[in-house]
């Protein structure tokens, strides 16, 4: 279908009025998109990748299974209840651990990079490339964006998360992420902004961009080696950002998506926000803007939200506080709740990419974790798994590596093969972790 013109436009909106948004058009890009799209679609489906990390893991009694096995058929803990209707659509893998976090405080920036961020002589952080970003560079040539990130606001980021992000470039530079789902939303749907205002927007972003990259250039002759190696990094990042540019020149003339969900209000915090984020990550798998997406949840937002004073960093010391234990598994259940929910929504929507009629939940690979269990540890950290992408996987069970502190970086591994992406081994990867399920 194509709706170029005005009147099929809303002919399509007006009789479509039940969806949260559009189903994705490939005969809105360029001819070069369109060819490319429609040789994926004949030989599979398309992959969609998202992690997702909490900062600090949960209470051990509330959560991590005694035994392996079916989860139906499992004593769960109580911190289960929330997800048994969704037992046989989530995976719980036992055993792994992300051995090169030397950080004990801060998971995040290393979850998705299996790096040691601090042990590395003269800097104060070291990280390096990120399996998301790993994926971007495969499965996000033909879409809007190559990989979207979301970030919790700056008050949440010390709470087991650290750093500013959990998408790193290949050079170990954060990227930035979008901390409200309004930007989230104005990323995907686009705003009311013009075509002649956009291009004077990236006028202007070039130009900036230009005059950085001279006035590093002519200050290179003046610098020692270790200087230069510092703006050698800084210019990397900047390379990056003429890369970005050069994409959004590319997109310019094709239109954003229509949707008829309402536009997300403004300082939307803690369990509101979290759900709305989690439309929004549906939102732009439905409308193919991006397939790798990554959320850096705020927890300490959450709590807040539940009416809790006390902070993620202090229900991860519980000690044989009761009152502490009882905050955990109000929290832990909550967290459940919401993962429950994300499921339903998963297993609901359509895949609009899909030949065979499948839905979302049908060919996403999602990861909801962290890199750090309680009390600041990194073993055994918490590994939930959903989504019908993840090959010979069944779900509905508590499955334990062989091996103790089995590398995260196995699972990251198979993840990337599983979404066809190109790649051997990932970071210190030993194996691929589908022998767990194989």
């Amino acid at each position: 279908m194509n709706l170029t013109t005005t009147s099929n436009r809303r002919t399509f909106l007006r009789n479509g009025t039940k969806a949260l948004t559009l189903p994705f058009l490939s005969s809105l890009l360029p001819s070069s998109v369109q060819a490319a799209t429609e040789k994926e679609l004949a030989k599979n489906s398309v992959r969609r990748l998202l992690w997702m990390s909490m900062g600090h893991g949960h209470m051990e009694k509330h959560f991590y299974p005694t035994e392996g096995g079916s989860l139906k058929d499992l004593a769960l803990p109580a911190g289960w209840d929330p997800m048994k209707k969704n037992l046989g659509h989530v995976t719980m893998v036992s055993n792994f651990t992300n051995a090169e976090n030397k950080q004990p405080h801060e998971g995040s920036e290393a979850v998705l990079t299996c790096a040691n961020v601090v042990g590395f002589s003269g800097k104060a952080r070291h990280n390096s490339i990120s399996c998301d970003q790993v994926a971007a560079q495969h499965l996000g040539k033909g879409t809007r964006h190559e990989s979207l990130q979301l970030n919790c606001e700056n008050s949440d980021s010390g709470n087991g998360h650290g750093g500013v992000a959990m998408s790193y470039r290949e050079d170990g530079s954060p990227l930035p992420g979008f901390a409200s789902p309004l930007e989230v939303f104005f990323k995907i749907f686009g705003g009311d902004v013009s075509r002649e205002e956009m291009l004077h927007t990236l006028k202007q972003r070039r130009s900036i961009f230009d005059i950085l990259e001279f006035e590093g250039n002519s200050t290179k002759r003046m610098l020692s080696k270790d200087d230069r190696e510092k703006l050698e990094d800084y210019t990397t990042s900047i390379r990056d950002i003429e890369l970005g540019l050069s994409r959004e020149e590319e997109w310019i003339d094709i239109p954003y998506p229509k949707t008829t969900q309402t536009k997300p209000p403004e300082g939307m915090q803690g369990e509101p926000e979290i759900k709305t984020m989690f439309k929004m990550i549906l939102a732009a798998w439905q409308t193919d803007s991006t397939r790798v997406v990554t959320y850096r949840m705020p927890d300490a937002g959450l709590l807040q939200s539940m009416g809790m004073s006390s902070s993620p960093h202090t229900l991860s010391h519980y000690g044989s506080n009761v009152s502490l234990h009882e905050l955990n598994l109000k929290r832990t259940k909550k967290w459940m709740q919401l993962y429950s929910g994300f499921i339903d929504q998963l297993r609901a929507i359509k895949d609009p990419l899909d030949p065979n009629g499948g839905t979302l939940f049908d060919n996403s690979l999602v990861y909801n974790g962290g890199g750090l269990r309680t009390a600041h540890r990194n073993t055994n950290v918490p590994c939930l798994l959903t989504g019908g992408g993840f090959k010979g996987l069944q779900h509905g069970e508590h499955r334990l590596a062989e091996k103790e502190n089995t590398p995260l970086a196995n699972l990251w591994t198979t993840m990337l093969q599983d979404a066809g992406v190109k790649i051997d081994r990932f970071a210190d990867a030993n194996a691929t972790a589908s022998s767990i399920w194989g």
